[in-house]
């Protein structure tokens, strides 16, 4: 029987079922995440194939970042306009062609087709930001009481479509070739897209509108910018050590790994993150969100440095493990707090919020890849830059917990 509480009344004649509803966003992390892992899986053969140096390579996967920054930029206000449903729609249309064109580029050997796939990894990266900054929002308006639970338990899902995604790629790389990667994200997108067109979606727009005016308000509140700042630095540190853990193993002396051993290794770090996702919720709610990202940054950055200094296989995995424990519900985390500061116009926040995941998606894995081509350097160097970004993350934790005690003391 269903829960009656799990009816959403919305309109005059149509009521939606919170459940199924909350079960089409944990899909749709799921496919961000396949989309996500794509490139990062097959990134070291591509460029191999091509003949691209690390700065082409860090160029090519910064892109979807910058897709993924101006998606979301829009999407959050566009989404308050006309609803989360819609604008999910041309999330999904813009994954189905970026996906399609880049699957298809791969198998051109042309002069231009460096910039034929930039062009589709743009699109690519506007889907991601379009999808996680509508979804996002979604979640905490079903479950406002319990926001930061059910964002971990959709991130969660996130870390579900990351474990699998290696391993899948993998597979089917052996079986077939690049492109096919691409074309399956393709038919995810198509069927979550059939999903969504033909479900009811309550649309939770404000009977005033939204005026443009809350932009400007929210950016000159300090606490809203050392959100976004936080939740940028995490995903600078995030998406730097996924974007380059496969080829770290490929190219480190130590390791030596193979295509497939090494994204083998994308998947331990998603275990973690997927346990600790399921977990995390329960952890904020039994302490406090300040105490759990201070020792998430913390563990995550003692972790990351252990990794790069060690030669042994069995101790490497053991400390990605680790990495992706500390860092599992960081994202969701601080997503949840600026729901809880800023409860009006989420869509917005959401958008301005997912804008700053795609600035620190441009910014790490390009400097990684052009810190690579120094002489000297190499990846080993790139990916320490992953701890400073923790670091920061800790710092604006403190200084968001000192703040709020202020408040509460006044």
């Amino acid at each position: 029987m269903t829960d009656p509480g799990d009816i959403i009344a919305f309109g005059k004649n149509c009521k939606m079922n919170r459940r199924f509803l909350t079960f089409l966003c944990f899909m749709t992390f799921v496919l961000c995440a396949f989309n996500f892992m794509a490139l990062p899986k097959t990134i070291y053969d591509i460029g191999l194939h091509f003949g691209w140096r690390g700065t082409q390579k860090g160029i090519l996967l910064s892109v979807s970042s910058i897709g993924f920054i101006f998606a979301a930029l829009i999407g959050g206000y566009l989404s308050e306009l006309f609803g989360k449903k819609q604008v999910m729609i041309f999330g999904l249309i813009f994954s189905i062609f970026g996906n399609i064109t880049f699957g298809y580029f791969l198998g051109l050997n042309l002069p231009q087709t460096f910039y034929l796939l930039l062009f589709s990894n743009f699109f690519i990266g506007a889907a991601g930001g379009i999808l996680e900054g509508a979804t996002n929002a979604l979640v905490i308006h079903l479950h406002p009481d319990r926001g930061s639970l059910y964002l971990n338990l959709a991130h969660a899902f996130f870390a579900i479509g990351a474990l699998g995604a290696p391993i899948i790629g993998g597979w089917l790389i052996l079986l077939f070739n690049w492109q096919v990667v691409f074309y399956l994200n393709a038919a995810i997108s198509t069927g979550i897209f059939g999903l969504i067109f033909f479900q009811s979606c309550p649309q939770f727009r404000m009977e005033e509108g939204i005026k443009l005016k809350i932009f400007s308000d929210l950016l000159k509140n300090k606490i809203f910018l050392l959100l976004n700042l936080c939740i940028l630095f995490y995903v600078a540190a995030e998406t730097g050590l996924v974007a380059w853990l496969a080829e770290y193993f490929r190219v480190n002396p130590n390791f030596k790994l193979s295509q497939f051993q090494s994204g083998m290794f994308l998947s331990y770090f998603w275990v973690t993150m997927l346990i600790g996702r399921f977990t995390y919720g329960w952890l904020v709610e039994k302490t406090s969100s300040s105490l759990a990202l201070s020792l998430s940054s913390i563990g995550g950055m003692i972790s990351i440095a252990l990794f790069l200094t060690t030669s042994n296989i069995i101790i490497a995995s053991l400390l990605i493990f680790a990495c992706g424990g500390f860092l599992s519900g960081m994202f969701a985390t601080i997503f949840s707090l600026a729901g809880e500061r800023f409860p009006h116009y989420l869509g917005v926040v959401s958008g301005s919020m997912t804008t700053s995941v795609g600035i620190g998606g441009i910014v790490s894995p390009n400097v990684i890849g052009r810190l690579s081509d120094i002489p000297g350097m190499g990846l080993s160097a790139g990916l320490a830059t992953c701890i400073i970004y923790l670091l920061m993350v800790l710092l604006i934790v403190l200084s968001l917990s000192k703040s709020k005690e202020k408040l509460s003391s006044q």
